[in-house]
C-alpha cells in the first residue's frame, strides 16, 4: 500500500512539475508577446521621430530613422497579427482590422508628408494640420495597444496565478515524500527561480530599451533644434549679404553709368553749339537716346535698391514703387501706409521685396484696373496688404515660385503671409511681421 501511495504521490508530483513547466513556457510566450506589443508601439514612435526630423531639416540623413522604423514595422506586423488572431478573446480578435487600418494610415500620412517636403512644398499651417491628424492617429494607436497590453497583462497574471496554484499543490504532494519528494521539490524550486529570473531579465530589458529610446528622442530633438537655428541664421546672413550687394551695385550703376550718360549728353550739347552745321535731327536722336539711358540707369538702380527705402523709409519707397507700377499697367492706385517708422530695417526691406513680387504678379497675371496698398500697426505686429480687382488666384498655384518666395521672406523675419482671393473678387496678399517694440 505504501508503495502504491508513493507511486500515486510521485505521479501526481511528476504531473504537477510538468504542468509548471508548461505554464512557465506559456508565461514566457506571454512575456514575449507583451514585449512585441511594446516594441511595435516604440517602432511607431521612431516612425514619427524620423518623419519630423526630415520635415524640419529636409535632409535625407535625418530620414534614416523613418526608413528603419518602417522596415521594422513591416517585420513586426505579421507577428502582431498572428498574436491577435490566435488570442483566446473574441473582442481582441475584432481589434485587428482597426489596428491594421490605423498603422497603414499612419505610414501613408508620414509618406505623404515626406513627399510634400521633398517637393519643397513646405507650408507651416498645413504642416500643423498634418501634425494634429498624425497625433490623433497615434493617440488611437496608443489606445488600441493599451487595450492589448491590458489584456496581455491579465493573461500573464492568470498564468502566474495558475503557476502558483500548481506549485502549491506540487509542494504539498512532494512534502509527503522522502528522498524522491525532496528531489522533486528541488526541481520545482529551480523551475520557479528560472521563471522569476527570466521575468526579471525581460523587465530589465524593457526598462533599458525604454530609457534608450527616450534618450535618443531627446538627442535627436536637440540636434534638429540646433540645425534649424543654424539654417535660419545662415538664411538671414545670406539675405543681408544679398541686400548689401544690391546696395553696392545700385550705387555703382547710378554713380558710374548715370554720370557717363550725363556727361555724354553735355558733350553732345557743347558739340551741337560749337558746330551749328550738324543736323539737328541727329543731335536730337543722340540726346534722346542719352536721356533714355539716364532713365533706364535710374530705374535699374532703383530696382536693385531704392534709395528711398534707406533714406525715407518703407512708406515713401512703397508709394514711389506703386506709382511706377501704375504708370506701366495703367492702374488706379491707393496707398495708405502708417506706423512704418516702427519697423526695423530688415523687416521693412522684406516687406518691400514682397510688395515688388506682388505687384509683378498683378502686372503679369491679374488684368486688374485698381491696386490698393495698406500698412498699419496691429498690436505687436505690422500688417501690410496688397489688393487688386483682377481675375483672382484661380489659375495660380498656392505653391508657385513667386508665392513661395514671398512666404519665405516673411518667415525669414518671423512673420507670416496669406495669399488668396478677396471677398468681392481679385487677389489679396497679407503679410504680418512682429515688431521689436510695441508703439504707444
Amino acid at each position: 500500500m505504501a508503495a502504491v501511495a508513493y507511486a500515486i504521490t510521485a505521479y501526481a508530483g511528476y504531473r504537477g512539475v510538468r504542468e509548471m513547466a508548461a505554464l512557465d513556457d506559456a508565461r514566457q510566450h506571454e512575456s514575449t508577446t507583451l514585449l512585441l506589443l511594446q516594441r511595435t508601439l516604440g517602432t511607431l514612435v521612431d516612425l514619427e521621430t524620423g518623419q519630423r526630423g526630415f520635415i524640419l531639416s529636409g535632409r535625407d540623413e535625418f530620414l534614416q530613422p523613418f526608413v528603419t522604423a518602417r522596415a521594422e514595422l513591416q517585420r513586426l506586423q505579421p507577428s502582431l497579427g498572428a498574436y491577435i488572431d490566435g488570442s483566446g478573446s473574441a473582442p481582441v480578435r475584432t481589434m485587428r482590422p482597426a489596428i491594421d487600418r490605423l498603422i497603414a494610415q499612419r505610414v501613408a500620412a508620414a509618406e505623404e508628408t515626406i513627399a510634400h517636403r521633398r517637393e519643397n512644398d513646405y507650408e507651416p499651417r498645413r504642416d500643423l494640420v498634418d501634425h494634429i491628424k498624425a497625433k490623433q492617429l497615434m493617440d488611437e494607436l496608443r489606445s488600441e495597444f493599451a487595450t492589448l497590453e491590458a489584456y496581455q497583462t491579465a493573461v500573464l497574471e492568470r498564468r502566474r496565478n495558475d503557476s502558483e496554484d500548481v506549485a502549491a499543490v506540487t509542494s504539498t504532494l512532494v512534502g509527503a515524500l522522502t528522498a524522491g519528494g525532496s528531489v522533486l521539490m528541488g526541481g520545482a524550486l529551480w523551475l520557479l527561480w528560472r521563471e522569476r529570473r527570466l521575468r526579471d531579465e525581460a523587465d530589465a530589458a524593457v526598462r533599458v530599451a525604454r530609457e534608450r529610446l527616450e534618450h535618443q528622442v531627446t538627442e535627436r530633438t536637440e540636434a534638429l533644434s540646433e540645425a534649424m537655428v543654424r539654417i535660419q541664421s545662415f538664411a538671414g546672413q545670406l539675405d543681408h549679404r544679398i541686400e548689401e550687394e544690391r546696395r553696392r551695385l545700385s550705387r555703382e550703376v547710378h554713380d558710374q553709368l548715370g554720370q557717363i550718360a550725363t556727361v555724354a549728353k553735355l558733350v553732345v550739347g557743347d558739340l551741337a553749339r560749337a558746330h551749328p552745321e550738324l543736323p539737328e535731327e541727329h543731335v536730337g536722336q543722340i540726346t534722346g537716346l542719352l536721356d533714355e539711358a539716364i532713365r533706364i540707369t535710374r530705374r535699374i538702380a532703383g530696382e536693385l535698391r531704392p534709395p528711398m527705402l534707406d533714406d525715407l523709409g518703407l512708406g515713401a519707397a512703397a508709394s514711389h514703387h506703386v506709382r511706377s507700377v501704375a504708370a506701366l499697367g495703367k492702374l488706379e492706385t491707393r496707398v495708405e501706409i502708417a506706423g512704418d517708422e516702427h519697423l526695423p530695417p530688415d523687416r521693412a526691406n522684406q516687406i518691400f521685396r514682397i510688395l515688388q513680387e506682388a505687384t509683378t504678379n498683378v502686372l503679369r497675371h491679374a488684368g486688374a484696373t485698381h491696386l490698393a496698398v495698406r500698412g498699419r500697426v496691429e498690436g505687436r505686429h505690422y500688417r501690410f496688404d496688397v489688393e487688386d480687382d483682377g481675375v483672382g488666384p484661380v489659375d495660380m498655384r498656392a505653391d508657385a515660385s513667386g508665392v513661395r518666395n514671398m512666404r519665405e521672406r516673411a518667415a525669414l523675419v518671423g512673420g507670416s503671409l496669406q495669399f488668396g482671393p478677396r471677398p468681392h473678387g481679385g487677389t489679396r496678399v497679407t503679410v504680418r511681421v512682429p515688431l521689436e517694440t510695441v508703439p504707444r
